[in-house]
Parts: structure tokens; sequence; C-alpha cells
């Protein structure tokens, strides 16, 4: 589903990128989801790169932390824990963004993720 919407994600975990961010939200867009039987996958965009370990990320893939949240609780208004698993920028604007399977390293964290209304 596309439906492009203004999201706010805090970060609770890695501690040093929450640091590295002053503990500041970080402001993006949910540019997509997917249904699946582990309650979905969001593509997230940053509105501005994130930087940790010498690495510029603009796009990740959220999915829900907790058995029985769901990715689209976020487009419902309700705050979502979620594991997030930076991506390259070619990669989201591939065939298959939110597929991580072949992720080996990079920025990933926990946080939640609220829409901006």
């Amino acid at each position: 589903m596309r439906n492009v919407s203004p999201i706010l994600i805090t970060v609770s975990d890695p501690w040093d990128l929450g640091e590295a961010l002053n503990w500041q939200a970080i402001h993006g867009h949910l540019l997509q989801t997917e249904s699946t039987d582990s309650g979905g996958k969001a593509l997230v965009r940053f509105d501005q790169p994130v930087l940790y370990h010498g690495g510029a990320y603009n796009y990740a893939v959220a999915s829900p932390r907790h058995e029985g949240s769901n990715i689209a609780e976020i487009r419902a208004g309700k705050s979502v824990g979620c594991a997030f698993t930076a991506i390259s920028d070619e990669q989201a604007q591939s065939n298959n963004p939110m597929d991580t399977s072949r992720w080996r390293g990079g920025l990933a964290f926990i946080g939640d993720v609220v829409l901006i209304t």
C-alpha cells in the first residue's frame, strides 16, 4: 500500500545512536506498508540522513517488535514499537525494498513510530 504519511520515530536502542541524535525524534515519512503474518513491514524515508558510525542512512524497513502488533496501526494513529533496519537508497527504489534477507550490517535500531497528524 502506498500512501505517504509524515511520522516521528523515537529511538530507544542502541544507546549510542540515541546519544548521537541528542535523543531527538527522527522525522520521516511512511512510504509503503505491507501486510504479513508477523505484523507487517513499512518502508520509511528519513527527512534528514541519519548519521551513524560513518554511514549516512536515508531509508529503513520497520517491523513490529511485539506479538499482536501490526504495522497498519501506525496509520490508525497508534504508536507502534518497531525494529528498524536501514537499507540503501538503491534497495529502497528497487522492486522489493522491504526484503532485508540480505542485510549484513549497518544501522539497525529499536524505537517507536507514530503518525504526525
